[in-house]
């Protein structure tokens, strides 16, 4: 029977090499992930922003010119 120690010992460490590549990948796609929601949450904080302001002027200015700004806030509607 012949020594298959070299053989498994370059199969380990073949093996070895994918794991890290693998974790490397990995590590990449987490922090796209990351980088993509952080813009997605500073988006959705400026839209939230947005529409604290327009409800804070609909409240402030009222009545009629209310029309203006946005119909579905009024209460005159």
């Amino acid at each position: 029977m012949r020594d298959i120690r070299g053989d498994l010992q370059e199969r380990a460490e073949f093996i070895e090499k994918q794991i890290a590549a693998a974790g490397d990948d990995f590590e990449k796609a987490v922090e796209q992930l990351q980088s993509r929601l952080k813009a997605q949450l500073a988006a959705l904080s400026v839209a939230m922003l947005a529409e604290h302001y327009k409800t804070f002027l609909i409240d402030t200015i009222g009545g009629e010119d209310c029309e203006i700004i946005s119909s579905e806030h009024c209460s005159d509607n």
